[in-house]
C-alpha cells in the first residue's frame, strides 16, 4: 500500500500548486452534484437551523459558483491529508469559511461550501487510511499545503 501514498501525495502537491484538485473534473462535478442532492434540510446554518431553499429555483440551483465549489473541494482534500497525518485540519477549514464570509457569501452558501469541504476531506481521509501511516516527510509537505491553502482563501476567485 505504501506505493499508493507517495504518488497520491505528489499528485496533490502538484495539483495544489496548479490550483486544481486531485480528482479529475468529471469526478469533481459528480461530487458537487451528490453533495447538492444531500444539502437542503441536512446542512446546518450558523444559527443552528437547517438550510432550506426559499424558492423552487433555489432548490434546483447549486448555491455557489463553480470556482468557489472547486476551491472548497481543494481545501477539503488538503484537510483530509492533514487528518491522515494527525495534523489539526480545523484552521484550514475555518480559513475557508471566513474567506467565504469576507467574499460576501450568505449563510446558505457558506453551509454549502462547508458540506463540499467535508465531502472532499472524507474522501481523501478514507483513501489515505488504506495506505501506510503518514511519515514525517509527508507530514512536512502537508503542513506546507495547509499553510498555502490558508493563505489562498477565496481572493483569487
Amino acid at each position: 500500500m505504501r506505493k499508493c501514498t507517495l504518488p497520491l501525495l505528489a499528485l496533490l502537491v502538484a495539483a495544489a500548486q496548479a490550483d486544481a484538485g486531485i480528482l479529475p473534473e468529471a469526478q469533481r462535478e459528480n461530487l458537487i452534484s451528490r453533495v447538492f442532492q444531500n444539502f437542503w434540510g441536512r446542512a446546518k446554518l450558523a444559527n443552528g437551523e437547517f438550510a432550506q431553499p426559499a424558492t423552487e429555483q433555489e432548490r434546483n440551483t447549486v448555491p455557489v459558483a463553480k470556482a468557489v465549489a472547486h476551491r472548497a473541494l481543494d481545501t477539503g482534500e488538503i484537510s483530509g491529508l492533514a487528518e491522515w497525518c494527525g495534523l489539526d485540519w480545523q484552521p484550514n477549514y475555518l480559513s475557508l469559511s471566513k474567506a467565504a464570509r469576507r467574499k460576501g457569501l450568505n449563510e446558505k452558501q457558506v453551509a454549502f461550501v462547508s458540506f463540499l469541504h467535508g465531502a472532499a476531506q472524507g474522501n481523501v481521509s478514507a483513501a489515505m487510511a488504506k495506505s501506510a501511516p503518514c511519515k514525517n516527510e509527508e507530514r512536512l509537505r502537508v503542513e506546507r499545503l495547509i499553510n498555502q491553502s490558508q493563505l489562498r482563501g477565496l481572493d483569487s476567485i
